[in-house]
């Protein structure tokens, strides 16, 4: 590589881990910890990095990993891993063009011309044995993964891969920015999160800057007779993909799906239709939910009880519970709180009198509306 390995002494390099039981070392390579690497003496270039991952829904911590493997090789190797590896980890993973796309698009411009991309379709790749490459970059995460390259590589006669470790990205809240944390819905691709448990210390009234912000449709309206409810429910359910998660808001929509077959992952009713008492809300089973809760919520405002109720039938998702929120006085602005909460590609479901049935996916544009519409929301201090 055209120097020797520099010493243990130099702040930021140490010696790879053993692989051995037996109590010997040797030193496949050495990791760099990256961004305490400042003695010029060992700036290095590499000639070829390999930088591997699944890379969905670009972030803060991904533009670090590269960015900083830049600045330590000449030419960069990203191997994005496949869509069959990428779904099997989580079906909501874009397609790898897509991936790739937005991984671009976080690399500086006059810096492209060094990077090339290829499909990773296992989790070594091409790094056991290849030629060319004299480095690896990677995270606490994958470190593992890359000293078991070098051991591999070691046993093949090739020179073991200078190991290069990005420290992680870390949000407001402190924790590491991932891809499944955004896949989530806790956080957005900076690290922020939608929602605070101090946003509701206190209730959150409706203002008229709100009102007009939510007579935009805020969805898709999948119309049918007000006579029969089914015909727009059932062209609601064709626009979902299998496998999402469904919530229904309203006791109209919610025995409609009840009827249907389709039991809504979680529920809300509060007794009314057109702000009135509805008789038909007794036919609703409360036997087809795992968890049936009650919480209070008055007309034209979301109150701690509310967004702790939905908090814990979010979270009970990943148990696969259904959830039913069975509200005292009116849960209209709902969707406002859950879709802040819900995973990434949740499906709200919710009435439209007169119309037929509103569908909205929960994406990233869907949260930003969300929380812009809930800080332009007054606090009750009373």
């Amino acid at each position: 590589m055209g120097q020797p390995h520099p010493p243990t002494d130099v702040p930021g390099w140490v010696r790879a881990r053993s692989h051995r039981n037996d109590g010997a070392r040797y030193a496949p390579g050495h990791i760099i910890r990256s961004a305490k690497v400042r003695d010029s003496r060992w700036r290095y270039m590499f000639r070829r990095g390999l930088v591997g991952g699944t890379f969905d829904r670009a972030h803060e911590g991904h533009a670090r990993l590269i960015n900083q493997a830049l600045e330590h090789c000449d030419h960069l190797e990203i191997w994005i891993t496949s869509d069959d590896v990428a779904k099997t980890k989580d079906k909501r993973c874009w397609d790898w063009s897509r991936r790739r796309s937005e991984i671009e698009m976080i690399i500086e411009p006059d810096a492209r011309n060094r990077v090339s991309f290829d499909v990773l379709h296992d989790s070594f790749g091409p790094a056991t044995k290849h030629a060319n490459a004299d480095a690896i970059i990677c995270t606490d995460e994958t470190l593992s993964g890359c000293e078991e390259i070098n051991r591999i590589r070691i046993e093949n006669q090739l020179k073991p891969l200078e190991i290069i470790l990005v420290d992680y990205v870390r949000g407001s809240d402190g924790q590491v920015i991932s891809s499944s944390r955004i896949r989530n819905g806790a956080i957005d691709q900076s690290g922020e999160l939608f929602v605070h448990d101090s946003d509701f210390k206190s209730t959150r009234i409706l203002t008229p800057k709100v009102e007009i912000m939510l007579k935009t449709p805020f969805g898709t309206l999948h119309e049918g007779p007000e006579s029969d409810h089914k015909v727009a429910l059932v062209k609601a359910l064709n626009s979902v993909k299998n496998g999402l998660n469904i919530v229904a808001v309203g006791d109209v929509t919610v025995l409609g799906l009840l009827k249907l077959s389709r039991v809504p992952d979680i529920a809300l009713i509060d007794g009314m239709t057109k702000r009135e008492k509805w008789a038909h809300t007794k036919l609703i089973d409360h036997s087809e939910f795992d968890i049936v809760s009650t919480t209070q919520n008055p007309a034209g405002k979301l109150t701690p009880q509310l967004f702790e109720s939905c908090k814990r039938a979010v979270s009970s998702l990943n148990q696969r519970l259904r959830s039913l929120i069975v509200v005292e006085g009116e849960e209209d602005l709902t969707p406002i709180i859950l879709h802040l909460l819900l995973p990434i590609d949740s499906v709200v479901i919710y009435g439209q009198p007169g119309k037929g049935v509103v569908t909205r996916v929960t994406d990233m544009e869907t949260k930003k509306n969300c929380r812009s519409i809930l800080e332009s929301m007054a606090l009750d201090n009373s």
